[in-house]
């Protein structure tokens, strides 16, 4: 029978969230359960990889004065989002043999990189945000904390399509894993519903300037673009379309639900802009608004998507290290298979992991109205 567990300590993190960077008590676990985090915590992506480790030291905070079978100690290092870093800090990971498990990373590319070397070693890796279809294929200890790009892309276009009545769109994509696979998905779900892709153009990384491909775009006259960029490249995007006067319908991919993109952009720029999200932070649901408010109480700031699915995520392990007798190589197995059965109900909804280490989450869709996130009617 499949163990089952209500994740709680939500519900008391509004309480002890003023104790949260206390040492543990002389109470806690004497078994020490090391897991290695690896995000972006500098570069493009740093605001979400910050969010993440936040998120994720302050769950070890609270977990850690709690009685528990082992306490968590995080070796936390940055891999700018970048398979290159990512791949040397899982070898650095893999050779630690007090590691029982790792989080990360931020983008489908650099998580991608370190599963095969995680697999190898195994250590039960799990991405908050890997959303490319391939993988959890990686690993036999790959897991996720998000719906793949065939669950999102695909809900998104149903949204286009049938909610705002699109019937041409064009895509705008991150010219990498996670984009390619956002981008394939949705153009074949919105012409399985009768829409016309006009165009689907990508976007290096690194690109800052993106004015050829608006004016490309506005010549095309889609009524509907679909964005599959971060906050960086997608506030440049919007910046953009602004100064050339066009105004199209914009549908995101959940990645865009943060406030970075606003700041950077303007709140002009992204006005009436369709962002679905796996997390809202002005939820009235209570699991959501005790994350919230331990999270303002130890940062004094409001937690993002990612840094919710980072608590999420590591409330995974957590729950499940409490059935691992052994710690470091000892319960690498024991607490992969584990993870296959608990269950979270966490900030971003209910949390089980499928045979595939796979996940899904109901999409909440949001707009943007002058400069804040409001749920859509």
């Amino acid at each position: 029978m499949a163990h089952y567990r209500i994740f709680r300590t939500l519900a008391v993190a509004a309480a002890i969230a003023p104790m949260a960077f206390l040492a543990a008590p002389a109470t806690a676990a004497d078994s020490v359960a090391k897991i290695g985090v690896f995000v972006p915590l500098t570069g493009e992506n740093a605001e979400n990889g910050q969010q993440i480790r936040k998120a994720v030291e302050l769950y070890v905070n609270e977990y850690n004065q709690q009685k528990h079978a082992h306490k968590i100690e995080l070796v936390v290092r940055d891999d700018r989002g970048e398979p290159k870093t990512a791949t040397n800090i899982a070898r650095e990971f893999a050779q630690d043999k007090d590691l029982i498990a790792a989080v990360g990373s931020f983008t489908s590319t650099a998580a991608m990189a370190a599963a095969p070397i995680f697999d190898k070693a195994g250590i039960p890796q799990i991405s908050p945000t890997s959303s490319h279809p391939d993988f959890t294929g990686l690993a036999k200890y790959a897991f996720r904390g998000t719906p793949t790009q065939s669950i999102e892309a695909d809900r998104i276009a149903d949204y286009v399509a049938d909610k705002l009545g699109g019937k041409t769109a064009a895509i705008v994509y991150r010219q990498d894993d996670w984009g390619n696979s956002a981008a394939k998905v949705f153009q074949k779900s919105f012409e399985a519903k009768g829409g016309t892709i006009v165009a689907a153009e990508a976007v290096a990384p690194d690109t800052r300037d993106l004015r050829t491909l608006v004016t490309v775009l506005k010549e095309k006259n889609p009524d509907s673009v679909y964005v599959a960029l971060h906050y960086a490249s997608a506030a440049v995007l919007a910046q953009r379309m602004k100064a050339a006067g066009w105004n199209p319908k914009v549908i995101t991919s959940t990645a865009l639900y943060t406030h970075q993109l606003v700041e950077l952009a303007g709140n002009d720029a992204v006005e009436n802009w369709h962002v679905p999200a796996f997390f809202f932070a002005e939820s009235k649901e209570p699991v959501v608004q005790n994350f919230v408010a331990a999270y303002k109480k130890a940062y004094d700031q409001t937690p993002n998507a990612f840094g919710a699915v980072g608590y999420d995520s590591i409330a995974m392990i957590g729950t499940a290290l409490d059935d691992v007798p052994g710690s470091g190589t000892e319960g690498r197995k024991a607490l992969g298979d584990k993870l296959f059965e608990v269950q979270v109900r966490g900030t971003t909804g209910q949390m089980k992991f499928d045979a595939n280490g796979d996940i899904d989450k109901t999409i909440t869709w949001l707009e943007i109205k002058g400069g804040k996130f409001v749920q859509a009617p």
